[in-house]
């Protein structure tokens, strides 16, 4: 059997929920296409290497003393799936690496869990377990886990029982994949399009780019043909239903009559019918709309609040607070300047949180701070002043989101601060790369790299304070902006 045998695998599923291109580009790229492709970051090594390392450990841990037995993994799909149910036939109770192949689709799930019920092996049968870093069960997963169910039930003529993911926990997340079969075959018709060499209809993500490393070639589709992919915050199914009615591109949106077509297909709806063609004029004439008058909370001391973490290993190592009192600006740095110093950083900074005056209010951008406060709570324990800090914060990206309409693609805060001129002064730009240095800095201890992390905090607040005074003076009341805008040297 060819090493090189194009089969449907479960990074399928994976990819199409990150970047639909994705699995396209990986298959049919042409040599001009394949120089676009974006390569591996070091970040993205060792989160592949983490996870690795996290799955094996996961194992050895929940099934110490457990009859578990290893697949090695040959070129020869069929050949290791040959082997995988030999031992299924065996009875055997874990079943690590295994392979499963029917025609055209293979699968890897991390473990093969013997169960009581009948199969064509007899009186059990197996069902998947995926050990993931994640802590909640995600769509894709799900997917995953259906995929091999459907392969495990052409195998041994039974459908598995459950279908689990064991998260960064070590908690299981069952979950019944019978249910979501219809969706899964709907997805599955999707891939196999894609396998056969159909490209799929423009979609622009911001994970075409942070996740995928199409992201250029993704934009470079839409742009060409003006669609309406480009326009922000507009999913897959109400891009499927505009384009069935014709509205294909950005100008076909900033023409259309959204009372003529809301209600005609799912989904459709006056309200968003006519953000979508807000969007698609902004983009077009390069106009900011502000839709809904922005009215923030105020306080006798403003706080900006942002948290730098490490996917891989799950470890908050900075919070960066900058704070507004009067006429004073202030930054404060929260930091673990060790792999083991997250627990003493929360420690400090629940004790600075007990200094706060009575009134203060908080922003950050999207919901991550309020997820990670969440997660090292439940580590590490929090306080009354913690629940108040959370009460007090504001995320500014619904605010932006819900009134602001920007000729951007995304709104993200790298997205939006630049477009009102604040830069990024130092040589960290994003947190990725944040993330990559402070690998190295606990590797070397070069207080240089640290720093440049601590800078790279301190302009993500700033330019969250640049973006709230923007709103102050600039989307008080509904209006539009052209070119030039009022805040070129804001």
């Amino acid at each position: 059997m060819s090493a090189h045998r194009d089969y449907l695998t479960a990074s399928d599923f994976y990819r199409l929920f990150q970047c639909p291109h994705w699995s396209y580009y990986e298959r049919f790229a042409t040599k001009e296409e394949q120089a676009m492709r974006r390569p591996v970051t070091e970040g993205e090594k060792r989160l592949w290497d983490g996870g690795i390392q996290h799955e094996k450990e996961v194992v050895t841990k929940l099934f110490a003393g457990t009859e578990i037995i290893e697949v090695p993994k040959t070129t020869d799909a069929e050949a290791d799936c040959a082997a995988t149910v030999e031992l299924m036939k065996k009875g055997v109770l874990l079943i690590y690496q295994g392979t499963l192949t029917d025609g055209e689709w293979t699968g890897l799930p991390d473990l093969l869990e013997r169960r009581d019920g009948e199969s064509v092996f007899g009186p059990w049968h197996y069902v998947p377990l995926d050990v993931k870093s994640t802590y909640a069960l995600e769509k894709y997963q799900k997917f995953q886990l259906t995929f091999y169910a459907v392969l495990l039930e052409r195998i041994q003529k039974r459908f598995p029982a459950t279908q689990e993911v064991i998260n960064a926990h070590g908690d299981r997340l069952p979950f019944q994949a019978v249910e979501m079969l219809k969706e899964f075959e709907e997805t599955v018709v999707e891939l196999e399009r894609i396998r056969a060499g159909e490209i799929p209809d423009p979609v622009l993500r911001k994970s075409c780019f942070d996740v995928g490393p199409w992201g250029k070639l993704c934009e470079r589709l839409a742009t060409s043909t003006d669609d309406i992919a480009q326009l922000f915050n507009v999913n897959v199914p109400k891009l499927r239903a505009l384009r069935d009615l014709g509205v294909r591109t950005v100008a076909d949106a900033a023409e259309m009559d959204p009372a003529t077509l809301a209600g005609t297909l799912p989904g459709l709806t006056l309200h968003g019918l006519e953000v979508v063609k807000l969007q698609a004029r902004s983009l077009k004439d390069r106009q900011v709309f502000v839709r809904e008058p922005v009215v923030l909370p105020t306080a006798p001391l403003e706080i900006h609040f942002d948290i730098e973490s490490d996917p891989p290993s799950g470890m908050d190592y900075l919070y960066g607070i900058f704070t507004r009192d009067g006429g004073t600006e202030t930054y404060l740095p929260f930091v673990a300047e060790t792999s083991d110093g997250e627990g003493e950083m929360w420690k400090r900074f629940l004790a600075w949180l007990e200094t706060l005056p009575p009134e203060y209010v908080v922003f950050h951008y999207a919901p991550y701070e309020k997820v990670r406060l969440a997660v090292l709570e439940k580590r590490y324990g929090g306080s009354p002043w913690l629940d108040l800090f959370r009460e007090r914060m504001v995320d500014v990206k619904d605010i932006v989101s819900s009134s602001v309409v920007f000729p951007l693609y995304f709104y993200g805060l790298k997205y939006v601060a630049p477009f009102l001129g604040f830069s990024w002064t130092g040589d960290v730009k994003g947190g990725a790369q944040s993330v990559d240095v402070y690998e190295r800095y606990l590797e070397t201890k070069d207080r240089a790299l640290l720093d440049a992390i601590i800078q790279y905090n301190e302009d993500d607040v700033r330019a969250t304070a640049v973006l709230t005074d923007w709103m102050r003076v600039y989307a008080t009341e509904r209006t539009s902006y052209d070119e030039p805008y009022p805040w070129v040297h804001f």
